[in-house]
Order: structure tokens, then sequence, then C-alpha cells
């Protein structure tokens, strides 16, 4: 009890809570700042632009900008001394801003579940996300600001909420920003374990198509049958986005719940009387001031924002792919036109005879001839003999070959089958080549459309 009541409430320690309260707001604007430089430079580049149309990406750049306000305004707010009308001001843009911020981020969330699970396309309600929460934002601020609610905080010494009466000020605190933060975080966490659930849900999906596809037969399979397994949902082809999308609500939920704890604290007790009360108020100072900085880093760190930058230093040819043992910069391809090459191996038995004859039998059982050039008919001048210009190298161990006539020749009627037959192999080959790349033609052109619409 002693250690408690050592604390005074001195002017030099109400100086080091504002101080902390405008440093970190200070460091939060200025990263803020700087992510918003990054996102302009790369949105100016044709290359990397695509990147960047997506809705989610676009109402996290309408977060930024309200927390660079945000920012501002805490670093402005520690640093007054006295009760002033600019002092009430600040505080309005303040709560504006964070309303801004949190219903912005929730509405990142809903969009999410709303495009993953329920198939709607969020580009067509991106301005109901923006413009509706500015909407709500300013219903919850201005009657306070209209009431002066906003302005110089008797109980910790700055500027806040400047009703004197606790029930009255925790009555204010509630109704126009507590509330409405947590109900914002309960929303973005409820909608992030909706995707996830549903996530998941397809994966069993995906795993059991899987085993039914296997379960095929192989002819089938060959007759143009469509592996279940093409018809994967959006939320297994963009899963790495998505789960990186979950660090939003669990920042928000720290950082709020945090904060309305400590405000509410700071209220029922009705100033700052002991050490617990200080470090609790430096607590909220802190919380406060590093929002900004927090989602800031998100921001930085977002998939859509790192793609684009990669594409910029490509373009400007800072470095290349090959460079870089990072599977994903090697497989990334920022040019629209590009597309990816299937390559198809078979193998073949090879026989040679004594005559220089190439006899080569694939897996089919079609056999071709080839003749090579041997010593005796290197100066051969006859452009009709394929291969006149190879010779077999002679530091290659033979090995024991059959004779021409010990090959296996087919009857005329079996011969003009299997010839048939090849013919219809390679229709079929080729068939299933272009089914192939108009599968992957649709899923690029889908996942187009997925980056735009989440």
């Amino acid at each position: 009890m002693a250690y408690k009541d050592s604390f005074v409430w001195t002017p030099a320690r109400v100086n080091m809570s504002n101080q902390l309260w405008a440093i970190t707001g200070m460091v939060g604007a200025a990263l803020c700042g700087a992510v918003l430089v990054v996102i302009g430079v790369v949105a100016l580049n044709p290359i990397s632009r695509p990147h960047l149309d997506r809705v989610s990406f676009r109402i996290l750049v309408c977060t930024l900008l309200a927390n660079t306000v945000f920012g501002i305004t805490n670093a402005v707010g520690g640093n007054f001394t006295g009760p002033t009308w600019v002092c009430g001001f600040d505080i309005f843009l303040l709560q504006l801003t964070l309303e801004i911020s949190s219903f912005l981020l929730f509405c990142v969330a809903l969009n999410l579940q709303l495009v993953v699970v329920h198939q709607i396309n969020g580009h067509k309600l991106e301005k109901f996300y923006i413009y509706g929460s500015i909407l709500i934002s300013l219903c919850l601020t201005v009657p306070p600001f209209a009431l002066k609610q906003y302005g110089w905080d008797p109980l910790v010494e700055d500027c806040w909420y400047s009703e004197n009466d606790p029930k009255q000020r925790l009555a204010w605190q509630i109704g126009t920003q507590l509330f409405w933060t947590l109900l914002t975080v309960a929303g973005e966490v409820i909608n992030t374990i909706t995707v996830v659930i549903y996530m998941v849900q397809q994966q069993v999906r995906r795993k059991r198509a899987q085993a039914f596809a296997g379960s095929q037969t192989h002819s089938r399979s060959h007759s143009g049958f469509v592996d279940l397994t093409d018809a994967i949902s959006y939320a297994n082809l963009y899963r790495g986005v998505i789960l990186r999308i979950v660090r939003y609500p669990i920042a928000s939920a720290l950082i709020n719940v945090t904060s309305a704890v400590c405000v509410i604290h700071a209220t029922r007790e009705a100033g700052i009387k002991n050490w617990t009360d200080y470090r609790i108020l430096l607590l909220s100072d802190f919380v406060y001031g590093g929002r900004a900085i927090l989602y800031a880093c998100l921001v930085a760190t977002d998939p859509a924002l790192v793609r684009a930058v990669r594409a910029w230093l490509l373009s400007h040819g800072i470095f290349s792919p090959q460079s870089s043992t990072s599977v994903q910069l090697q497989s990334f391809r920022w040019k629209p036109e590009s597309r990816q090459v299937p390559v198809h191996m078979e193998l073949s038995t090879v026989y040679q005879d004594d005559n220089g004859k190439i006899m080569i039998v694939n897996r089919e059982g079609v056999h071709a001839n080839v003749k090579f050039a041997t010593p005796d008919s290197e100066n051969d001048s006859d452009p009709g003999k394929f291969g006149s210009t190879l010779k077999p190298r002679s530091d290659i161990e033979a090995s024991p070959r059959p004779r021409q006539n010990d090959l296996p020749s087919l009857p005329p009627d079996e011969q003009r089958h299997s010839r048939m037959s090849l013919g219809v192999q390679g229709f079929e080959d080729g068939a299933r080549r272009q089914q192939r790349l108009a599968v992957e033609r649709e899923r690029e052109r889908e996942s187009n459309e997925f980056q735009r619409r989440i």
C-alpha cells in the first residue's frame, strides 16, 4: 500500500504520457504516408497496376488514409496543455477516422464472406462499403462534437472526452465509440471464421472428388472424362490470400479490446490515482498512437501490394526472376499474354541393326524406321535419307541388338490398323491438349475476376 500511496500525478508524468501518445502517433502517420506513396508509385505503372485491382485492397487504401489522419490527430492531441476549441476539433477528427477505419476493416471481412461463400460480386458493393462507413461514422461523432463532449479532459489532463461526471462520460464513450468499435471487431471475427469453415468444407469435398476421380478407369479418363477436381472453388484456389487476410481481424481484436479496457478503467477510476492507473494510461497512449503503425505494416505486407511491387521491379529491370531461388518469384508472371506451354515426353525402345537402321518401338507397339549414317555412307549425298549427317558415336558402349530379321513384323492389315490407331491417338491427344489449354484459360480468367471481386 505504501508503494501505491507514494504515487503523485505530477506535470512530468503528464508530459511523459502525452509525449508517448504524440510520438507513436507521429511515427504511425509517417509510416502510413510512406506506404501510400509506394502504392501511388506502383499504381502509375501499367504493368503493376492490375495487381492492385482488388476490392479489398482499395478498401485497405481508404483505411490507410483514415489511419494517416488518425496518426496526425494523435500527434497533435498529445501537445495540448489546456482547453481550447482546436482540442475538441482534433478529438472529433480522431474519433471520426477511428470509426471509419473500424467500419472499413469490417467491410473487408464482410466482402470476403460475400464473395467466397455466397459468390456475390464485391465490385458492385464497393461504393456502399466506403460511403456507408463514412456516413455511419459521421452519425456517431457529429452529435458529441456538437454537444461539446470532445475537449479538455480534466481527469488525465489531455484532449479527450470533457464530461466530468464519470457515469455520463462512460455513457458517451460506450454509445459513440466503444460499442461500435467492439461490434465491428466481432463482425470481423465472425465473417472470418465463416470463411475458414467454408474453406475446410471445400477442402474435404476436394479430397473426396480426388478419391472419386482416382477410382475411374483409364479408358474413361482418356475418352474425355473431366476430372471433378477441375471444379475447385475460389476458396481453394486462393486460400493463401484468404488466410493472410485473417491477420486483420486478429490485429483489430487485440488493439481495440485493449484500448477499450484502458478507456473504461480510466473513466471508472475517475483519474490517475496510483501506479496501476498510470501504467494503464501509458498502455492506452501507446495503443492509440501505435494503431496506425500496426495497420501500415499490415498493408505493406498485403499480397496484392507485394505482387505489384515485384511486377514494378521486374518492369524496371532491377532484378530478374531467374536470379532468385524463390519458387513464387520464379513462377511469377507479370505479362498478361504469357502462357505456360506443357511439354509431354514419351519413352520408346530403340533398336539398331548392323546396317545402321534404327527401329523405334513406343509403348503402343508402333514401329518406325530411321536410317542414320554409317561410315560407308558418310559421303552419300542423297538428300532424301533422313539423318544422313549424323554418325554414331564410337565412345558409347554397344548393347546386344537383335538383327532386323529377328524384329517382329506386322501383317499389312495390322500395319494399316496401327497407322490408323496412331492417327486417332494423335487426334485424341491434340483434343485433350486443347481442352487442357481451354481449362487453363478459363481458370486464369476466373482468377483475375476473383481478384477484382475480393
